[in-house]
């Protein structure tokens, strides 16, 4: 099974584009939090103030409230590890890698195999990432730490992986109906504001119907945070039905990614 993953790896790891996409990921990753607490100290050097309470003590940064807020900000990254994993499937077909490794052995199951485990790897790599600039960030800036705060709220980073997996598995079937990366990527884009828009003009008799589609399921798991800095109720938790559905739609994806690669022309 790892040998699968290991032949997999090889054809990124001498991409240069793999390395950008990773590294500027990670370095908006990493910058965001800061980029934040520096905006909230520019303010208050500029003399800001929000009816005499001072920015630097909005919680945006304080366990437990950052695993939600880090989580929600950074899915609006997930294109980056998408566009990856797009180049990677697209790659296969235009310079006919996976041609040659049918012929060398390698079964069209085990491609799957292969691509599956790079993106689990994928999602497990960025999601200890988000953990650890989480945990780090919230050490740094949390006032009066209490060990009970720390890991209050962590099911919203395994809800970020859930979310980062399920994406980018999307992205691996997209890319294997239309096998050109341009289009896949550009689809990707346009498909959260193509599914909303068909949302907003169902009927009032079906508009319980949005609520599973693909998009809206995975940002149901981990809901917009900031507006309870102004008093407004949000959900705070992570839901079952939204982590039911995203399974459903994964395994969906999966089943759908096999059938399409039994009959696709090599």
């Amino acid at each position: 099974m790892f040998k699968l993953l290991i032949i997999d790896l090889k054809k990124l790891i001498y991409y240069r584009t793999f390395w950008v996409l990773v590294i500027l990921y990670s370095l908006l990753v990493v910058s965001i939090p800061i980029s934040v607490m520096e905006f909230l100290k520019w303010l208050k050097m500029k003399g800001a103030d929000f009816d005499g309470f001072d920015p630097l003590k909005i919680p945006v940064l304080y366990f437990p409230d950052i695993w939600q807020n880090i989580t929600y900000v950074y899915t609006f990254l997930k294109i980056f590890l998408a566009i990856v994993v797009i180049i990677s499937v697209s790659n296969e077909f235009v310079y006919k890698t996976i041609r040659q490794n049918v012929i060398d052995g390698m079964s069209r199951l085990d491609f799957v195999k292969s691509k599956l485990m790079t993106i689990t790897l994928l999602a497990i790599g960025s999601t200890l990432l988000v953990f650890l600039t989480g945990l780090v960030t919230g050490l740094i800036y949390t006032p009066n730490l209490r060990s009970e705060y720390i890991f209050s709220e962590i099911e919203f980073v395994l809800a970020y992986f859930l979310d980062l997996f399920a994406y980018l598995i999307l992205a691996f079937l997209l890319t294997l109906w239309i096998k050109r990366s341009g289009l896949a990527i550009a689809l990707m884009v346009l498909l959260v504001p193509i599914e909303y828009t068909i949302a907003a003009l169902l009927p009032d008799s079906l508009e319980f119907i949005g609520e599973y589609l693909p998009f809206h399921a995975m940002n149901d798991l981990i809901s917009v945070p900031f507006p309870k800095y102004i008093f407004m109720e949000i959900k705070d938790w992570v839901g079952l039905e939204a982590v039911v559905l995203v399974f459903v739609y994964v395994a969906l994806f999966v089943y759908l990614i096999r059938t399409k690669l039994k009959t696709t022309d090599l």
